[in-house]
């Protein structure tokens, strides 16, 4: 029998190449930012696939919220470590 699922990493590819004429409705310069928002996406597509969700998006969406989730928690940590520092002083 045949796959009737592509795997994750094929359907997100086509995921993102669907929200091309989104991308280009952007300004120039905000281009990038989503295409490296996209991109980190793909550092979780082991998770995503695990998730087994019937959208696509929904993987890609998750794992979106939670990369951001970790660059913001990782700097609000280095800002209070920052602080601690600062405050021994």
């Amino acid at each position: 029998m045949g796959r009737t699922i592509p795997s994750f990493r094929i359907a997100e590819a086509q995921e993102t190449a669907e929200w091309r004429s989104f991308r280009k409705a952007l300004p120039k310069r905000d281009r990038v930012a989503f295409d490296d928002m996209l991109s980190s996406a793909r550092l979780y597509t082991s998770a995503s696939s695990a998730a087994v969700r019937t959208s696509r998006f929904e993987g890609m969406a998750m794992a979106l919220v939670f990369h951001h989730y970790r660059v913001v928690a990782r700097a609000l940590g280095a800002i209070s470590e920052i602080k601690r520092e600062e405050d021994e002083r």
